[in-house]
């Protein structure tokens, strides 16, 4: 099969990503391979870029405060690509720590990394967009026992990043949840889908009749069937995912048959590199942003779910 350029870059900074010395393994290179694709540098120069990075990162974080591991080589790669410092995130992390306890949000995941990393990236770092995240966060705080500070931190930060307010993202969930809810296939993933279209700024509708119609059309795509869920399917519909292209994602699938199964790493990469090609303007609202995010998101939770295929997003708020 012929490889598309994505799929072919991809595989070059993969195979340049190996080539580390202890570097990342199995799954995390492919991921972090993926994370540099955005970079202007040629590959030799992106994978030092994100060497040095993780060099940075790790002598003021040590080995055992977050992110660590594999984790780490990809919060270097997203992190690199994107032009930004090591020094810039852990500014914006102790920053969110250093706010934390009079936030009265919980603590706060990872130390505040996950929410630094989406707020370095879009270049989010002031004393107000932490101010902001905290606001967003303290909005949408779930009940206790639906408590996932992952999931509550990306999606603050995310909406702290667009220069939303706590109340209009409240307001913008119940309106959504309204819509998954009265419907009986979809009420089970109501908060689920009303957080994902309000994220990806798409009417809760067509998020919805897209996710109805995806669960139906991965009946016939045997490899997307099997590897995943109706977690993933929402999230896919809230990125604008339709029926028409599943064949795109599942030869995309085919061509990464060295990436490992688990965890859908395999799935999620060929689906990222499918969104990865569509950030031109052609999903309409799916702002270039969302999709950075949805990106970054995706390849964490390929790193940190070794064991499960649902979705982080899938729980909490």
């Amino acid at each position: 099969m012929e490889q598309t350029n994505a799929l072919a870059r991809l595989e070059a900074i993969h195979d340049a990503v190996k080539a580390v010395n202890r570097g990342p393994g199995n799954a995390a290179a492919w991921f972090a391979a993926y994370a540099l694709t955005p970079s202007q540098a040629q590959t030799d120069e992106a994978v030092a870029d994100m060497q040095l990075t993780r060099e940075a990162l790790k002598s003021s974080l040590g080995g055992w405060r977050a992110p660590t591991g594999d984790l780490l080589w990809i919060y270097a790669a997203l992190l690199a690509s994107h032009g930004k410092t090591a020094q810039a995130f852990l500014k914006v992390r102790d920053a969110l720590r250093e706010d934390e306890k009079a936030s009265r949000t919980r603590k706060l995941h990872e130390g505040g990394s996950r929410a630094a990393l989406v707020l370095t990236l879009a270049d989010a770092t002031s004393a107000q967009a932490v101010r902001r995240f905290f606001s967003i966060k303290q909005a949408i705080l779930p009940s206790w026992w639906r408590a996932n500070p992952e999931v509550t931190d990306l999606f603050a930060a995310s909406h702290a990043a667009r220069d939303e307010s706590g109340d209009n993202v409240q307001r913008q969930r119940e309106a959504a949840m309204a819509v998954f809810e009265a419907d009986q296939a979809a009420r089970g993933l109501k908060r689920e889908g009303a957080r994902l279209s309000v994220l990806y700024q798409q009417p809760a509708n067509e998020v919805l009749s897209r996710f109805l119609a995806l669960r139906e059309a991965v009946k016939a795509h045997r490899k997307i069937r099997y590897t995943g869920n109706h977690h993933i399917w929402m999230e896919w519909a809230a990125q604008g995912v339709t029926p028409a292209d599943l064949p795109v994602i599942e030869a995309n699938m085919e061509a990464l048959s060295k990436v490992p199964q688990t965890g859908a790493a395999r799935l999620r990469l060929a689906q990222l590199v499918w969104l990865g090609e569509r950030t031109d303007g052609s999903l309409g609202a799916l702002a270039a942003m969302s999709a950075m995010i949805a990106a970054q998101t995706m390849a964490i939770i390929a790193i940190t779910s070794a064991t499960t295929a649902v979705v982080a997003t899938s729980a909490g708020r």
